[in-house]
């Protein structure tokens, strides 16, 4: 007398009992997907600090008006902004032929697109002037 359940109550539990795995599985599922993406991240900025050639720190320090031209830099996602003391010297040809989809001049900034690579610049400008005045 205690279990007085229709069919459709029946049928109910029946589907709960059956989406109740499915459910943990695509949790368990997007959870693996999140540390995945993370450990992408951590291993892309272990090779970004391990993988620095100088001769293109050469190349986009020259295209940038050389080391004593350079005041400040900065990254904003795929933008590196360069603050420079002559804006004369900066190279712009020279920063679209290196990868930069646009160079704009502002003041005496200098900001690039770069795309995936702005963070690698960053680091090969940031290294050359020391680091330490540059966060």
């Amino acid at each position: 007398m205690l279990f007085l359940l229709t069919k459709d109550d029946v049928a109910l539990i029946i589907l709960a009992i059956c989406i109740l795995p499915i459910l943990i599985l695509m949790v368990f599922a997007i959870i693996i997907a999140i540390r995945r993406n993370r450990d992408r991240g951590r291993k892309r900025d272990i090779e970004l600090k391990a993988n620095v050639d100088d001769s293109q720190k050469l190349i986009f320090l020259n295209a940038f008006g050389g080391k004593d031209n350079i005041i400040d830099v900065m990254v904003q996602m795929s933008r590196v902004s360069v603050t420079v003391v002559d804006l004369e010297k900066v190279q712009v040809e020279e920063l679209k032929e290196m990868g930069a989809s646009g160079v704009l001049l502002v003041g005496n900034v200098v900001k690039c697109s770069f795309g995936d690579r702005a963070p690698y610049i960053y680091k090969l400008l940031k290294e050359e002037n020391g680091g330490d005045y540059f966060e």
